[in-house]
């Protein structure tokens, strides 16, 4: 780890701005992504919080993948751990990618026709095959599936599977990332079908649909 020497000077955060950032753990994010390193110490100045109490709520941040420690900062007395955010913790800022990714499809569409909005699909079908294909290899039947919830849920789809005697299983969706382009084009929902039948090698019959009301998207697989 690298050692850090430089101290940073805080800005007390009040009370409204903590509320306006969520909980703790939220606010600490957002330290963090404010002054890019902080010791425990330095976020429990900030917070008017214990600095045992700031340790436990980076523990669990450290669990979840979101914190890490980048270094340490040597003044007087024992070194400290400077804490800092991972590439995970991405998600957890709002982003305003809709507009564009809109923008973009629909210039597409003006220029080529819907036959371009489908290649574009089929493009981004391919890449989340061959991107997600290789860590499903070694799985067979309901682990593979089970493989494909766990992918999925890493991209915030919310997903969950179940078994049924009859040797099926249910998948189900109750949150769609992409939501904003599938309600314009639904030309993409046919593609993630299509993904998941090739990614599992299995038929896959969708029963249900956020687009048209339902609490989520459920699929039925077929599992030889």
């Amino acid at each position: 780890m690298t050692a850090i020497s430089s101290p940073i000077r805080l800005v007390t955060m009040s009370q409204t701005e903590r509320k306006e950032h969520g909980t703790t753990r939220q606010s600490i994010l957002y330290l963090l992504r404010r002054y890019g390193q902080l010791t425990a110490s330095e976020l429990s100045e900030y917070l008017h919080i214990g600095a045992v109490g700031v340790r436990q709520h980076l523990t669990l941040l450290e669990r979840d993948g979101l914190v890490e420690i980048a270094g340490l900062r040597r003044s007087i007395g024992r070194p400290s751990y400077l804490y800092t955010l991972t590439p995970s913790a991405e998600q957890h800022f709002p982003k305003t990618y809709d507009n564009l990714v809109l923008s973009t499809i629909n210039f597409v569409a003006d220029k080529i026709g819907i036959r371009g909005i489908i290649e574009l699909f089929e493009r981004w079908r391919i890449e989340q095959y061959n991107r997600l294909a290789p860590q499903l290899h070694d799985r067979v039947g309901v682990a593979r599936v089970q493989g494909l919830v766990e992918l999925l849920n890493e991209q915030g789809y919310m997903a969950e599977y179940e078994t049924h005697a009859n040797g099926s299983c249910t998948l189900s969706k109750y949150n769609c990332p992409i939501d904003c382009v599938a309600r314009q084009y639904p030309q993409l929902c046919q593609q993630e079908l299509v993904l998941y039948e090739q990614l599992l090698n299995a038929p896959v019959q969708r029963e249900a649909s956020l687009l048209q009301g339902s609490c989520c998207c459920r699929y039925r697989i077929t599992l030889t």
